[in-house]
């Protein structure tokens, strides 16, 4: 439910990353797209017979609300004894904690989520959600979810030099479920006690800080190979999420991408994505005010090459383990093909 030809965010890398190794699984074929663009193809596609030919559809739902399109090729494909898994990548819209809607067309998003839902859960065989947590939030306690934890690149093999000081944020920095604005704040304090930190923001446009922005602070846009090239100069990789009912049971997709870039991870102690640093040994867990904040970023600053290195080796190791591959893997085999 997202097009896969303008750029890659979150939604679509996943989606790009499991499209890839699909494809080097089974015979697939490929429907995406925004919902007027996804109307025209799906219908397109149902007329082509190629729909009674399908062992299986997996769909990646979106934030916005499915088309009626989606729901009635799905359904079509359900009476056709075709079996459909649809993953549910969030739903932030059930948590006050995970802001106010600000326009008509949010709180409509919010208020249609529930229906939403039943919508797509009736017409699939299953529904997959990144987290346990998710899955109880959305279906209860007794959810039969197919779990389906965000994958991970191949890891990059990119040195760091030895006078890395650099903090990398990539997403939203505008969004305070985020916490971007609590990792300016830390570093501001703990450059304010001797630690020689800066921070490198990667946002989409829209999304960077608000100005005026300090020396220390750099903004840019970037994405792949452009990150990569970002590497040599960073220390380490943040998710700065503050804690709250979505954030616990949430796992970042940057989080795995992060691993791959075998750097050691700083993260808020937000209940999965702790959970799985903790696990990889991977950097350091903090609470998410700020003085914790800044105290876990002087240790950063000031933590031996030979730690450091060693969260590195542990990251890449969590990387690999974690693979999109596996993810693809688990796909096929709940289609039994």
């Amino acid at each position: 439910m997202y097009p896969l030809d303008q750029g890659m965010w979150g939604p679509t890398v996943r989606i790009s990353h499991l499209r890839d190794e699909l494809n080097r699984l089974v015979d697939l074929d490929v429907v995406s797209g925004y919902r007027g663009a996804r109307r025209v193809a799906l219908g397109r596609y149902a007329l082509s017979g190629r729909l009674r030919r399908l062992d299986g559809i997996y769909v990646e739902s979106s934030t916005f609300l499915p088309a009626e399109a989606d729901i009635a090729f799905l359904g079509l494909a359900r009476a056709l004894g075709i079996g459909v898994l649809t993953y549910i990548r969030d739903a932030y819209q059930l948590f006050a904690d995970y802001g106010r809607p600000a326009t008509l067309r949010q709180r409509a998003g919010r208020a249609a989520f529930g229906p939403m839902i039943h919508a797509l859960r009736t017409v699939s065989s299953r529904l997959a959600f990144p987290t346990r947590g998710l899955a109880e939030a959305v279906l209860g306690d007794d959810a039969d979810a197919l779990l389906l934890p965000p994958g991970a690149p191949p890891p990059v093999e990119v040195p760091r030099q030895a006078h890395a000081n650099r903090l990398l944020f990539v997403g939203d920095a505008r969004l305070p479920a985020h916490g971007a604005d609590r990792l300016i704040s830390a570093v501001a304090s703990a450059r304010g006690d001797g630690a020689n930190v800066e921070v490198e923001v990667v946002s989409r446009p829209g999304q960077e800080p608000p100005a005026p922005h300090p020396d220390w602070l750099h903004v840019r846009r970037a994405e792949g190979e452009e990150i990569h090239a970002l590497l040599p100069d960073v220390l380490a990789t943040v998710i700065p999420r503050p804690r709250g009912a979505y954030n616990d049971l949430a796992l970042p997709i940057k989080l795995f991408d992060y691993l791959s870039y075998g750097r050691p991870l700083l993260v808020t102690d937000c209940v999965e994505q702790a959970r799985v640093v903790r696990d990889a040994d991977a950097g350091i867990v903090s609470t998410d005010d700020r003085e914790a904040l800044a105290a876990a970023i002087g240790r950063l600053a000031g933590a031996p090459s030979e730690e450091l290195d060693g969260w590195s080796r542990n990251a890449h190791s969590a990387a690999r383990a974690a693979s999109w591959a596996a993810r693809a893997e688990a796909i096929r085999e709940a289609f039994g093909i």
